[in-house]
């Protein structure tokens, strides 16, 4: 579906080995070499190594996947090994309901269409046929997705079945292709039984992508763009190859921030007077081994400097990650700061992810959390061309909260239109909007930008987790939502278009809803509430070994706890640099059975993770 506005590096090489793949002669059919090395070869190729179609159905033999709707992302999903894919290993995948996957990606991307490969997220994609598809049981009625992983664990297969094209009311079209990721040749293969219809908007670059990208977006391979090259256009029993090559000329030093301050580097709300704890996660990005480096943390307001601090940071090989800890921060004033986390390595190939910058608002109760500048004349104002609606992710700065009140920005372009106005809570899919917590009906009756309000009696109270506030209307192309694009941005905006996600716009701009909090009359002191330690398990479930990573860390070298059902300690494992690997064994060494665990950390009181072995 697509959202109306109304208002307004280059890399260094040195030749380096990498032991993947057959090499090709240099003149050959299909495409590529991209910077890396990858090529393609498609079934229409007359060249040796071609692929062959042999369609692999996996409907009714692997997971159906669930949660799709009309422009959505749901996963992450478990590949069952460890992929090769351009100088590193990925091992899960998240599933865009327009035709793609991504690995370690759930940034959302709808009409208008991303170049791929190109920069702007969702990156390390493998767009299939990236357009605006309709999954959901009314566009799609007899549509359904799979995902399955053989035996051997050394293919995975991604198929979408009977999928048609977006229509406002329905669908058009039938869609039947698949993804086919095969570790014994580290190929990539996109196959496609049946294709029928147009995408909304035509066969148009912006409307149609296929190819593949790594996880800067700089490099990869365009097989289709829009109708580009005509001879490459879908067609049943077409089968089409990615390939990495035997040895590559690309030597990457690489190494960045994975995320700062939370999984996903999101606006944050703190209150004033109380320290802040700062962090972030480093990653080893690149294909070669580094020395010890600095990284840094620059909290400011504006463009002046509040609090200033650097370590060093140990990531010496490829895909390592270092939780990285800095001095605290106690803001004295309230207002909008930016805590800017970045790396420094020297001859670092790839600046994007250098840098997160995570907008900071310091607050005092009562409060308003908001991520615009509340603003109605400087803000665009965007509509959808269905049905559809906006809404903002809040954590609170402190439990527990009490939500007095919500308000958004909107007008209406043609017609005036009700809309439904609510909380929700984050026990959603992935954590998103689910159960609702209050909810109202507003009457977007004027032209002129206005706010709406709603005030739930008695207020909500949430004592842990974040809440959602956002707006869903039935009528199509009305009415229209305010959006601030003036930095900093939250990336804390979902959509909704029968199903909520994460705004496709979450970088660029930020929804204008907002809550009110105030103090809940509890006696006792406020409970700040600070990203609290956890642990994550990858992969989960698993046979031999899982890798434990801690997020959201206090100090990196702790100890972690494994329990079984009946909360017996069964092992305990140290933790260096934030990272512990888990072989399956208890105390003594011995194997432990097939069964569902749990983890924690042993001096701390986070929550606790879920850990499943299956042999």
């Amino acid at each position: 579906m697509l959202a109306t506005i109304v208002s307004v590096a280059l890399f260094a090489m040195t030749p380096v080995t990498t032991g993947q793949g057959p090499e090709l002669p240099p003149l050959f059919g299909g495409g590529g070499p991209d910077a890396y090395g990858y090529r393609w070869l498609d079934s229409d190729t007359t060249a040796p190594g071609a692929p062959t179609y042999t369609w692999i159905d996996i409907k009714g033999v692997g997971t159906r996947v669930t949660g799709l709707g009309d422009d959505n992302v749901v996963g992450p999903f478990d590949l069952g090994f460890d992929f090769p894919y351009y100088w590193y290993v990925v091992t899960s995948f998240y599933l865009g309901s327009n035709g793609y996957i991504a690995f370690h990606d759930n940034s959302l991307d709808a009409p208008d269409f991303n170049p791929v490969p190109g920069i702007a997220r969702p990156n390390n994609t493998l767009a299939a046929f990236m357009a605006d598809m309709e999954p959901s049981p009314l566009g799609s009625p007899n549509g359904s997705v799979w995902y399955w992983t053989n035996a051997a664990n050394d293919t995975c297969i991604v198929q979408y079945d009977s999928i048609r094209f977006w229509r406002t009311g329905g669908g058009d079209g039938n869609n039947t292709y698949q993804i086919i990721i095969s570790l014994p040749d580290s190929s990539i293969t996109f196959q496609y039984k049946e294709q029928s219809g147009t995408p909304s908007n035509g066969w148009l670059p912006v409307s149609n992508q296929c190819g593949i990208e790594n996880v800067s977006g700089q490099i990869g391979l365009n097989y289709l763009s829009g109708n580009t090259p005509i001879e490459n256009m879908y067609h049943p029993e077409l089968a089409v190859r990615f390939f990495p090559p035997e040895s590559t000329s690309m030597e990457i030093h690489d190494a960045g921030i994975e995320y700062a301050m939370n999984d996903r580097s999101g606006g944050i709300f703190v209150l004033n007077n109380q320290p802040v704890e700062l962090w972030g996660v480093a990653k080893n990005y690149g294909n070669q081994t580094e020395p010890d480096f600095r990284c840094y943390v620059n909290v400011k307001r504006g463009a002046v400097s509040q609090h200033y601090d650097s370590t060093t940071v140990s990531v010496p090989n490829p895909g390592d990650t270092d939780s990285v800890s800095f001095s605290s921060w106690t803001p004295s004033a309230n207002g909008v700061y930016t805590i800017e986390v970045f790396t420094v390595l020297p001859g670092d190939a790839v600046p994007t992810n250098d840098r997160r910058i995570i907008e900071t608002r310091v607050v005092t109760y009562p409060a308003i959390l908001t991520y615009d500048n509340g603003n109605l004349q400087t803000m665009q104002y965007y509509r959808w061309n269905g049905p559809g609606g906006y809404g903002n992710r809040f954590v609170p700065p402190a439990y527990p909260c009490s939500i007095a009140g919500i308000r958004m920005a909107s007008s209406y372009y043609v017609t005036p239109a009700v809309c439904a106005f609510a909380i929700l809570d984050d026990n959603g899919a992935g954590g998103g909007p689910g159960d609702t917590l209050y909810m109202t009906t507003v009457n977007v009756n004027s032209t002129t930008p206005t706010w709406y309000t709603g005030t739930p009696s008695p207020p909500v109270v949430v004592d842990e987790g974040a809440f959602f506030v956002g707006a869903m209307s039935a009528v199509e192309s009305e009415p229209q939502f305010g959006m601030d694009s003036i930095p900093p941005l939250s990336g804390q905006s979902w959509e909704y278009t029968g199903v909520w996600a994460p705004s496709r716009d979450m970088w660029a701009r930020d929804a204008a809803f907002n809550a009110t909090i105030v103090s809940t009359g509890i006696e006792e002191e406020l409970r700040p509430a600070p990203a609290q330690p956890h642990l994550t398990v990858s992969p989960n479930p698993f046979g031999t070994s899982a890798r434990l990573r801690l997020v959201n860390p206090r100090t990196t070298d702790q100890t972690a706890g494994v329990y079984d059902a009946a909360g017996t300690l069964v092992r305990t494992l140290e933790l260096e640099r934030g990272e512990a690997v888990f072989d399956g064994r208890d105390l003594e060494g011995r194997m432990l059975s097939e069964g569902i665990y749990f983890v924690r950390l042993v001096d701390d009181d986070p929550q606790v993770t879920k850990l499943v072995i299956a042999r």
